[in-house]
């Protein structure tokens, strides 16, 4: 079982990473941003977690541009829903743009539906919720009652379509699905301040 959550804020857009750390220093992180690598290097540096797990909620650079490096260095498998792979050429241009440093995962596990992963003996359900982009994920951890949005919903909003390839329509089909989820699950988001299903569905229709 989990015994600690670390949580980062990184890069330009100021990405929330999270770690997940069981009772035996093993690590699951939940996105690499820019500069996640730096933070998780300093801890496996340390001998405080070795990491075995990379869940992308999404291929956007803010998400994703740190998850090779990271693989590189700890030989942590990367988790992501295949249809994000298209995803990668506007990743590496936006990361340009932004001065960040872009290597396309290599992905070890490719998401293709709606699924249960055993990770570190913890269930994690895997809920796909495109609409911010085609392989948009969710990562519910039942046990521990949290679920992982990415940027599909957050405190006060819902993920905006990607211009090209996102579709409101089934962010819409996405969200109804979180609906079905315990309200009182706690919702850590892409970006900005922790929340609860509760909250956020006395205001999202």
């Amino acid at each position: 079982m989990v015994l600690e959550l670390k949580k980062f804020v990184v890069g330009p857009l100021r990405t929330n990473v999270y770690l997940l750390i069981n009772e035996l220093s093993e690590g699951i992180l939940i996105d690499a941003g820019p500069g996640s690598f730096y933070r998780v290097l300093y801890l496996v540096d340390r001998g405080l977690v070795r990491l075995r797990y990379i869940l992308l909620t999404h291929a956007h650079f803010d998400h994703a541009s740190d998850a090779q490096y990271i693989k590189e260095v700890t030989g942590a498998k990367i988790v992501m829903h295949i249809a994000d792979k298209e995803v990668f050429i506007n990743s590496s241009y936006m990361a340009h743009y932004f001065g960040v440093r872009w290597n396309d995962p290599e992905v070890d596990i490719y998401i293709l539906d709606d699924c249960l992963l055993r990770l570190l003996e913890i269930d994690t359900e895997v809920i796909t919720t495109p609409g911010h982009t085609p392989g948009s994920v969710c990562y519910y951890v039942p046990k521990l009652h949290m679920l992982f949005t990415g940027d599909t919903l957050f405190k006060g909003a819902i993920g905006k379509p990607y211009i090209r390839k996102g579709s409101e329509r089934l962010l819409k089909t996405s969200l109804r699905k979180l609906r079905a989820l315990p309200l009182h699950t706690r919702v850590l988001p892409g970006h900005g301040d922790e929340t609860s299903l509760d909250v956020e569905f006395q205001s999202v229709k």
